[in-house]
């Protein structure tokens, strides 16, 4: 199991499936990057850290646009 991951989708309080569209992959490779079957890059990990420093409400957006469809 990926503890980024885990960490990320409970920092933004998203499943597996929305938290691989706020990250733009896929979520067979993202699933796999969890699980550990394959290696998570850097370039994603850095990512992940870039998008928890942001400020809630840009985060918020974010999240709304891209994991939620701009629902």
């Amino acid at each position: 199991m990926n503890a980024t991951l885990v960490h990320f989708e409970a920092q933004v309080r998203l499943g597996p499936t929305r938290a691989a569209r706020l990250l733009g992959v896929a979520y067979p490779t993202y699933a796999q990057y969890r699980s550990g079957r394959r290696p998570f890059p850097t370039y994603h990990a850095h990512h992940v850290q870039a998008l928890l420093l942001l400020a809630p409400e840009h985060l918020s957006a974010l999240i709304k646009e891209h994991a939620h469809g701009g629902t």
